[in-house]
């Protein structure tokens, strides 16, 4: 090798790959300056280290003066993803029908993060114990076999998925939610968008996210991704999934699994985000009365999915029909509500009928789902929780039945502050927005009577509340919005 005095030399042949052939794992020709596929795309050609590539020779730059540039994603992008899926989806279908096995640059903390995966590590064991009973859209079978099993391959969607899980299952840390591991997820998503991957694990991750930007009071970002859940639900087309049993690229356990991950988007989009604020528009179309529901969750875990009898969302609601599927029924019905707050009526009789029809089903479903809590032994029934709110917000519900709501999260409220912070470990935050709720009532008729017991009854609920905030931050917001309420009358 030989050198002049402007320090140019002659480009070794064993010189890396262009930086584009190491993104889209190609051949890198390394024949001139160029490599022959960044001629053909007319693109620079850049490759990796402390070098530019100049006319045949490498100018050496200190490693002082070099600065990050970022990838060329919108390139690698181009070459990765078929455009056609999104611009004409009928040429799609008939052409390719398939999309690309693509894999997400992880950020360099999540490997750390999840470290060495055990056979039967804790934080999964706590997944499964406390969120997976409410949000039962992970198929167990399918995460152990596939995902965590050592002679699987470990694909980054999965390290996303597991670390997903680790960060919604841990304790909170001290510097808080916004962490370096809540960060360093967040930015592997963006990475994984902006290659072009849409993949079933990396959606559940994003659903998981979710969960913990709610459960935190993490906004703007929670209404955010909620939204970011449903388009991306929808570009892997998983909303079909509700509508027809039999997919036919998967099988009865891979719909049923596609199926809950949709019905749980449906869920956050229709009662989450529009719990605080009805005026915001719900993202989701009404699901058709020919709907099908998730199967009962006791079948599903026993992996019995072929053998479940198919519900319909036009169906009554029973106590066979598991818990999912009727807090399925219980968002639905909350999401109709929400619709019939934003939209104006075209005739106030017409409206009145339909408001009056909403209350008695989700006073019958409030009941059905009671029911089922008390014969599956279940302390606190996600579909209760949702109808909850509605029951004690609406003015044409009953007193009495207001009453009953209320002294149900009473109940719940004095279980947490008896049993101490490992009670309050156990609740979601599927919960935590009805039990607010209910201290609202009773601040309400402290103001309107004056009754003593209303205003135990509701710092009861308060010193629950700060009880669950040491696991669940949104929780310590609601004690101030509770005190903010009893103070300004509202």
């Amino acid at each position: 090798m030989s050198t002049d005095s402007d320090t140019r030399v002659i480009i070794p042949r064993t010189r890396p790959s262009c930086t584009h052939c190491q993104r889209s794992k190609k051949r890198c020709s390394r024949e001139k300056p160029q490599c022959s596929t960044c001629v053909r795309h007319g693109r620079d050609c850049v490759y990796t280290g402390n070098t530019t590539v100049i006319a045949g020779v490498v100018d050496h730059i200190p490693s002082a003066s070099t600065s990050y540039q970022p990838p060329d994603i919108s390139r690698s992008t181009e070459d990765n993803f078929p455009v056609v899926f999104f611009l004409d989806s009928i040429l799609f279908q008939r052409s390719l029908n398939k999309l690309p096995d693509l894999d997400p640059s992880l950020n360099d903390h999540l490997p750390k993060y999840i470290g060495h995966i055990a056979p039967d590590p804790a934080f999964i064991k706590s997944y499964f114990a406390t969120i997976h009973p409410s949000i039962p859209f992970l198929s167990r079978k399918e995460f152990r076999e596939r995902i965590l099993s050592p002679l699987s391959s470990r694909r980054p969607a999965h390290t996303l998925l597991i670390a997903s899980m680790k960060l919604l299952a841990s304790p909170l840390p001290e510097q808080g939610p916004r962490c370096s591991a809540y960060y360093a997820i967040k930015s592997s998503l963006i990475e994984a968008e902006n290659s072009g991957i849409l993949d079933l694990r990396v959606l559940q991750a994003i659903i998981l996210i979710a969960l913990f930007e709610i459960g935190h009071a993490i906004y703007p970002a929670a209404y955010m991704t909620v939204g970011y859940c449903v388009r991306y639900g929808s570009a892997l087309g998983i909303h079909k999934a509700v509508e027809q049993y039999s997919e036919e690229e998967f099988s009865a356990s891979e719909s049923e699994e596609r199926r809950r991950s949709w019905w749980t988007i449906l869920l956050f989009d229709r009662r989450f985000i529009s719990l605080g604020s009805a005026d915001k528009p719900i993202l989701t179309t009404d699901p058709s009365g020919n709907s099908l529901l998730p199967i009962d969750d006791a079948t599903w875990e026993e992996n019995r999915e072929s053998f479940a009898p198919v519900r319909k969302l036009f169906e009554p609601p029973t106590t066979t029909m598991g818990r999912f599927s009727l807090t399925a029924q219980a968002a639905v019905l909350l999401g109709r509500v929400f619709r019939s707050i934003q939209e104006s009526p075209i005739q106030e009789g017409f409206w009145q009928n339909d408001v009056e029809v909403l209350d008695r089903t989700i006073v019958a479903l409030t009941k059905v789902s009671l029911e089922e809590g008390r014969f599956r032994g279940i302390g606190v029934c996600s579909p209760s929780t949702i109808c909850y709110r509605y029951v004690i917000t609406d003015r044409l519900m009953s007193q009495d039945f207001k009453n009953d709501i209320a002294a149900s999260m009473l109940r719940l409220a004095y279980a947490i502050r008896d049993a101490g912070s490992c009670a309050g470990d156990e609740i979601t935050p599927l919960c935590i927005e009805a039990i607010y709720r209910s201290a609202v009532f009773y601040g309400k008729e402290y103001s309107r009577t004056g009754a003593y017991s209303a205003l135990v009854s509701c710092e009861a609920i308060k010193e629950a509340l700060a009880l669950i905030s040491k696991r669940w931050r949104v929780a310590a917001s609601y004690v101030q919005l509770i005190d903010a309420r009893i103070i300004s009358g509202i």
